[in-house]
């Protein structure tokens, strides 16, 4: 098989020094977001306000307002506190929440579910893990994949259901001051909104091989494998 091999980070793509090199996990950036991930050196009530200041406002109003009830809530607290410390995520608590069906657009309603099912939301809490896909990100990857020499073999770290991992397979839509660049002819179309000089690609890349490492990898034919994945999808 010829052409290069590309390595990619599922999770967080701009942890790539360059493709074929994946940062070295004892870098203190490294560990500064492990931390943010899983709440190292934070108390329960300071990772749920973190989430609500930092990632969700302006973004999810729904889930910003579901973090702030968790961070003032005592009782909330502690019960996550039983859990293991890499298990009290938000993002864990809240897609555990939807995945349950339990209400999300009312932080009274929310708190109240989590308490009446707490050894459901905790089981479900444990058993999973914060995996999301989000294939947009071939849109921002494909000028890349497409400038290098063809054919390609992908390799995706943290591939959780591999929807990354097929960058030839989606329709493309690039819009730029100039209009609208289109590329592909799926019927599923990624978006993405182009400043600056960006070479946009003129072709797919020619995939010819692909695998994804993933702790605990999922089935996208698997009922509840996309039953998980849709839960950890913001509402907004």
């Amino acid at each position: 098989m010829s052409g290069p091999t590309v390595f990619a980070n599922g999770s967080a793509c701009e942890d790539l020094t360059t493709w074929g090199h994946v940062l070295p996990t004892s870098r203190p950036a490294y560990r500064d977001r492990v931390a943010d991930w899983t709440g190292v050196g934070r108390n329960t009530a300071e990772l749920y306000l973190g989430m609500a200041v930092h990632e969700l406002h302006g973004v999810s109003p729904s889930y910003e307002a579901l973090c702030r009830a968790v961070a003032g809530s005592e009782p909330i607290c502690a019960l996550l506190d039983k859990l293991p410390q890499a298990k009290r995520q938000p993002n864990l608590l809240l897609g555990a929440v939807r995945f349950l069906a339990g209400p999300v657009d009312d932080p009274a309603s929310f708190l109240h579910f989590v308490t009446a099912r707490w050894g459901a939301v905790a089981d479900t809490m444990m058993a999973h893990r914060t995996q999301t896909n989000e294939p947009g990100r071939c849109a921002t990857l494909l000028p890349l994949l497409t400038s290098l020499p063809q054919p390609v073999a992908l390799v995706e770290v943290g591939a959780s259901a591999g929807l990354c991992l097929y960058p030839d397979r989606y329709s493309y839509r690039y819009t730029t001051s100039l209009g609208e660049h289109r590329l592909g002819d799926s019927e599923i179309v990624l978006s993405c909104a182009v400043t600056g000089p960006v070479p946009l690609p003129g072709r797919l890349p020619e995939v010819v091989w692909r695998a994804g490492l993933d702790l605990n990898p999922l089935q996208a034919n698997r009922d509840d494998d996309r039953r998980w994945l849709a839960s950890l999808v913001w509402p907004e």
